[in-house]
């Protein structure tokens, strides 16, 4: 924490492909060892930013990672590919915000990566993009970092091919911030925790009972 004390003592963990990728090259020893797909829900602390934001920027937040290893380069892109497919039907079906599939550009990639996907979702509020989600394209690089290698049905020893991709609580500022308005939180449908069911009670005239049918109808669609 530099010069200041915490309120309460913090530990930062190494990123999880330190953690996990050691395992994965004692893992991984044959072609039918593969593919390996690993899934986690885990906090992140990242010490260095500018201009906090709750949900959208901070300093720890909860997200879900995942970790693959494939026979084939075609393979991990494939998964790369199916997972961004998967986060832009979390933010369409479910939490109702539009977002542009595209790619970054070498400087804004991962690191680690040959490749990375992204979901770029629009906040009218400041007439900004923001990235909603990543799928990462590993090739083999960290493969050859920590020596993930397997045998392949003829006999020889290739390197794992890999993928990477997370989705963070940044949804939930996302959500807040296409949805909501002056009035404080608006949920869409699917992830409402309350709906609500408008019972209509006709009166006794037609011209009435028919307005009442057409507004109803109107709220339903």
């Amino acid at each position: 924490s530099g010069s200041s004390q915490l309120a309460e003592p913090i530990a930062i963990r190494p990123t999880s492909e330190t953690i996990m990728y050691p395992a994965f090259a004692k893992w991984i020893r044959s072609h039918r060892d593969l593919p390996l797909r690993l899934n986690q829900w885990t906090n992140v602390v990242r010490w260095e930013f500018k201009q906090p934001t709750p949900f959208l920027r901070t300093r720890e937040f909860l997200w879900q990672e995942g970790h693959t290893a494939h026979a084939s380069g075609d393979e991990a892109m494939a998964m790369v590919l199916k997972i961004l497919d998967l986060y832009a039907q979390v933010y369409e079906d479910l939490l109702a915000v539009p977002v542009v599939k595209g790619e970054k550009s070498q400087g804004e990639k991962f690191a680690g990566g040959d490749t990375t996907t992204t979901l770029e979702a629009f906040i009218s509020e400041n007439g900004r993009g923001i990235q909603a989600a990543t799928s990462h394209y590993l090739g083999t690089n960290f493969a050859k970092m920590f020596d993930i290698s397997f045998e392949d049905d003829d006999g020889s020893r290739k390197l794992v091919s890999q993928s990477s991709w997370g989705l963070s609580t940044r949804s939930l500022g996302i959500l807040a911030m296409v949805h909501g308005d002056d009035r404080g939180l608006v949920l869409p449908p699917r992830v409402a925790p309350v709906q609500v069911i408008v019972v209509p009670i006709p009166g006794g005239r037609s011209a009435a009972r028919e307005a009442l049918e057409a507004a109803c109808r109107e709220l339903e669609a």
